[in-house]
């Protein structure tokens, strides 16, 4: 047990609002009832490339950015939550307010999510032979401390039974700052930024990998990171992220159901 564990414990009070949880609710998902219902949950139709919610509006099988941009390179991808709200504030806590115990809660929902994903007739998930973390720039990790990406994939890694590969993917240059650029802007200064450690190629190669990440905007950065683990052999890299759309998403691509992790588990697989 950490320092942070004993000030602030995660089965007593709501990661999001700090009110004590009700017991009923302790050692569940860190979050109280009113602030896990403001969430607004990626459950029921999602696009099927990169798992954004889909609305009874929009009859296709694909976000209106999936469907009309250039193909991502990753085969599927999964979110939990749309980045508005609480969903945002957890992910900024972690990230800027160095909150960083909050990966453990966003791992644990995300691994919920995971769970929520198997065959409704078989049970079966979809296998994976490792998690592993977009990793971070040296110099954000520096003045950051830690690197989120990795601690929510060390955490999705233990809570789903998957093995975690840390270090086979680096980021070998400096890129700027992204949130200002449009998606094709990305893109370009995404090119080259990643590459697999020579001594780990062996160990990606014809393996079946999850990229995992905090937020998922215009999919560069996982477009990127699948391009030179796919370029290093990997079989396939799919896509797993706390929440997605960091600009307003559209109308047809807002969620039609909002649902908290415990209806969603209720509920059972979907």
């Amino acid at each position: 047990m950490s320092v942070l564990d004993l000030i602030f414990p995660k089965d007593l009070y709501c990661a999001a609002c700090s009110r004590p949880l009700p017991s009923q609710d302790k050692g569940s998902l860190a979050l109280c009832a009113q602030c896990a219902g403001e969430i607004d949950w990626v459950t029921g139709r999602a696009c099927e490339k990169c798992g954004k919610p889909l609305s009874g509006e929009n009859p296709k099988r694909k976000c209106r950015e999936c469907d009309t941009d250039a193909e991502h390179v990753f085969r599927k991808g999964y979110a939990c939550a749309m980045y508005a709200g609480n969903a945002a504030e957890l992910v900024r806590d972690m990230k800027y307010r160095s909150k960083s115990w909050h990966a453990d809660t966003l791992a644990a929902l995300m691994a919920a999510r995971y769970f929520s994903i198997a065959d409704p007739e078989t049970g079966e998930l979809p296998y994976y032979d490792y998690v592993m973390p977009v990793p971070m720039s040296a110099k954000k990790k520096s003045f950051r401390g830690y690197d989120q990406a990795a601690l929510l994939a060390r955490g999705l890694s233990r809570k789903i039974g998957v093995p975690y590969l840390g270090g086979a993917l680096m980021r070998v240059r400096e890129t700027s700052v992204m949130s200002s650029l449009s998606g094709d802007e990305r893109r370009q200064n995404l090119e080259g930024a990643f590459a697999v450690s020579c001594d780990m190629i062996n160990i990606v190669a014809g393996k079946s990998l999850l990229l995992a990440d905090d937020v998922y905007t215009t999919g560069s950065s996982a477009d990127a990171c699948t391009d030179a683990l796919l370029d290093a052999g990997a079989e396939s890299v799919d896509v797993f992220v706390f929440a997605t759309g960091a600009d307003v998403p559209r109308a047809e691509d807002r969620p039609a159901v909002v649902e908290s992790p415990s209806q969603l588990r209720a509920k059972g697989p979907t």
